[in-house]
């Protein structure tokens, strides 16, 4: 299940800080260097929490690093970001490569980290790409979600024209809010 709400602002940076107010973010992208991947990294070193940044050809390593380090800091939460799907298209990568992505690496970080902790709430823009991957890996994972958005429901398509619209916001969600 995925908690819908909206930001008091509708810009991107304070839901931005808030989302990274969560134990532990990790990052999936292709460019660490655009302006959303460097404000949510600065957002989270900001709160003192843990970055961790990841390629979407992510190796076994990569996945047991994270394990560990969200053991480390003993993360109950978890915040999913990265780049948008106008960016990701570039790459190649569609929506849907954006959700086996996040799901395949999510599913085998929490394999080595629930046996003794556990992630009580995963969170997120809800941006297309990564943001929106998160989400709808969490439902499948079986663990509560809340997205956070913009005031009016605000997000990029994968050809970054912005929408303001609460049911295109949510019907990117509808394969996943039915199971």
């Amino acid at each position: 299940m995925i908690k819908f709400l909206q930001h008091s602002s509708t810009q991107y940076p304070p839901r931005t800080y808030e989302n990274a107010s969560a134990d532990a973010t990790i990052a999936f992208a292709f460019n660490f260097h655009t302006p959303g991947e460097t404000l949510t990294k600065d957002s989270v070193k900001t709160q003192g929490k843990l970055y961790i940044p990841i390629r979407p050809t992510f190796s076994t390593r990569d996945i047991e690093l994270a394990a560990s380090f969200l053991k480390e800091v003993n993360a109950k939460t978890l915040n999913i970001a990265g780049n948008g799907a106008y960016t990701n298209i570039k790459y190649q990568c569609t929506q849907a490569q954006c959700d086996q992505i996040v799901f395949t690496f999510l599913s085998a970080v929490l394999n080595l980290y629930e046996p003794d902790y556990g992630i009580s709430l995963i969170r997120s823009g809800g941006q297309s790409g990564f943001d929106e991957a998160g989400l709808k890996a969490a439902v499948r994972l079986g663990i509560p979600a809340l997205c956070l958005c913009p005031r009016g429901w605000k997000f990029a398509d994968v050809n970054g024209k912005t929408f303001c619209d609460e049911q295109q916001f949510k019907n990117r969600f509808a394969g996943v809010l039915s199971l």
